[in-house]
């Protein structure tokens, strides 16, 4: 049956991100690092985990898409704490060395 259950209704499912609520909203657009930051070399040549940060700066970054901010914000936080990494959004960039992350 097409409406209750078969495959239209998968297909409906999936072109609508399965009813997730808006999550993944459109991270495929960010490529392999799922984000859109670049590190400012300019600021530091530190040495970092940089799969690491990449990796955090992809939730982060889903996670403002997701209007979560409270979430992000703490892994702005983690990221500071754990990496020495400062994010500047306004830039899209990200550096170590700490220094207060945002805007």
């Amino acid at each position: 049956d097409r409406t209750s259950g078969g495959w239209e209704s998968d297909r409906y499912d999936r072109g609508r991100g399965g009813g997730g609520g808006g999550r993944d909203r459109g991270m495929e657009r960010f490529g392999t690092k799922g984000h859109d930051y670049t590190r400012d070399n300019g600021r530091d040549s530190s040495s970092v985990d940089e799969a690491a940060v990449d990796a955090l700066l992809a939730k982060r970054l889903e996670a403002r898409l997701n209007r979560q901010y409270d979430t992000a914000d703490e892994i702005r936080d983690q990221l500071l704490n754990q990496y020495s990494v400062g994010v500047t959004d306004r830039d899209k960039t990200w550096h170590t060395g700490g220094g207060r992350s945002g805007g």
